[in-house]
């Protein structure tokens, strides 16, 4: 794969994965987990598996426009 087509697939990879991050950071699952600190409410299974997610989500971004300013170089 040639530099410009290895890019061309990292963009829409990043494209891709941002979108999925915007869309999860917009859901009240996102939301409750996020404002749960009321009675112990940040230890719920569920809301620590949705903010792993959200940690998966953004490294994931992060990660794609590393390699994106590598090809930049």
């Amino acid at each position: 794969m040639d530099e410009s087509s290895t890019r061309k697939v990292l963009q829409a990879e990043l494209a891709q994965a941002t979108a999925q991050l915007k869309a999860h950071l917009a859901t009240w699952e996102y939301a409750f987990a996020m404002g749960a600190t009321c009675h112990g409410g940040t230890d719920h299974p569920v809301h620590r598996e949705t903010r792993a997610r959200t940690e998966r989500l953004a490294a994931r971004c992060s990660e794609l426009r590393v390699r994106l300013t590598e090809h930049d170089v």
